[in-house]
């Protein structure tokens, strides 16, 4: 890379360092719950319970993001060796600068920063199966939910229930034939600049597919646990079926409609008013969405500003 270019990059790096941090201030400034309910929350969280349980929220952070980072890894095998913690580096760069992008979409850039030049656009490509395959779990758990969900109106069950069913089916049968889509997209001219990558994607072990889709699973049922475990935390009386069945459904519109991941709280947080309105009062829903939210996205995307800094003055010694 010449040093004309490694300058862009360095002072790209530094706007989304700047920018990022000046978002995230004023995410919490602009005040997603009132100052009355965060003195309620400080003082629901000092007890020895809250404590211990939001130790264990916080440990399933760590779980998820480390199967996110060995995701990567495993993607990665048989185009360039990446060890462990360069891939927890990746992962969390990339979940910060993918801060500036809607639903996340940027958090390639950060994964395929610490791969060699040569290996890049294989990565990129790659990231995107890892991608696809956590939002197939979105899809397929909100769709399970929209199956099970008890509507008023059975007319509009008769309508949901096998719509959802046929999305269901389609969109996991479009995951796990990939390699014949990718082969039909080889064929049209715009590809056709691809086809060695294309290919690649294509031929990929379906015994590695299944892997990245356990992983993917494994890492989804990580956040209906921890909504339970805050739910139970501010004493709300909701059950673990009734947690997924929201949770999933929450997950599923946050996935289809854009959003910002840096404005993301206001759209959870509204979305979940409405889909947990039955089974918990406000304070206990936006309490609940915030701390996942800085649990899960601030502190990590924090670590991975700190990374992205370290990286630049590394290579500006």
């Amino acid at each position: 890379m010449s040093i004309a270019n490694q300058k862009l990059l360095n002072f790209l790096k530094f706007i989304v360092l700047v920018a990022s941090v000046l978002v995230i201030y004023f995410q919490f400034k602009s005040k997603v719950i009132s100052l009355n309910d965060l003195s309620l929350l400080r003082e629901k969280m000092c007890s020895v319970k809250a404590v211990l349980l939001l130790l264990l929220t916080f440990l399933l952070m760590l779980l998820n993001w480390s199967l996110e980072s060995f995701k990567w890894k495993v993607l990665m095998n048989g185009v360039e060796d990446i060890r462990f913690f360069s891939a927890v580096k990746g992962v969390l760069a990339g979940l910060a600068i993918g801060f500036a992008t809607p639903n996340r979409v940027g958090e390639f850039v950060g994964k395929i920063t610490y791969l060699k030049s040569e290996n890049r656009v294989n990565g990129a490509l790659l990231s995107f199966v890892g991608s696809s395959a956590q939002l197939l779990i979105t899809i397929q758990a909100g769709l399970i939910a929209f199956m099970m969900i008890d509507y008023a109106n059975e007319n509009v069950a008769d309508f949901v229930s096998p719509l959802a069913l046929v999305s269901f089916l389609i969109v996991t049968l479009c995951w796990f034939m990939s390699d014949k889509l990718l082969r039909i997209c080889s064929r049209i001219s715009w590809f056709k600049k691809w086809n060695n990558n294309i290919e690649q994607l294509a031929t990929m072990d379906m015994k590695k597919m299944l892997f990245v889709y356990g992983i993917s699973l494994v890492r989804y049922i990580v956040f209906p646990i921890q909504y339970f475990i805050l739910f139970y935390m501010l004493d709300a009386n909701i059950g673990w079926f009734d947690c997924f069945l929201n949770t999933a459904t929450s997950y599923l519109l946050l996935a289809v409609v854009p959003t910002y991941t840096i404005a993301e709280i206001g759209a959870r947080g509204s979305m979940n008013l409405t889909i947990f309105s039955d089974v918990a009062s406000p304070f206990v829903i936006l309490s609940a969405t915030l701390l996942i939210w800085i649990i899960n996205l601030i502190i990590p995307a924090c670590v991975g500003l700190l990374i992205i800094a370290k990286t630049n003055l590394k290579k500006n010694d």
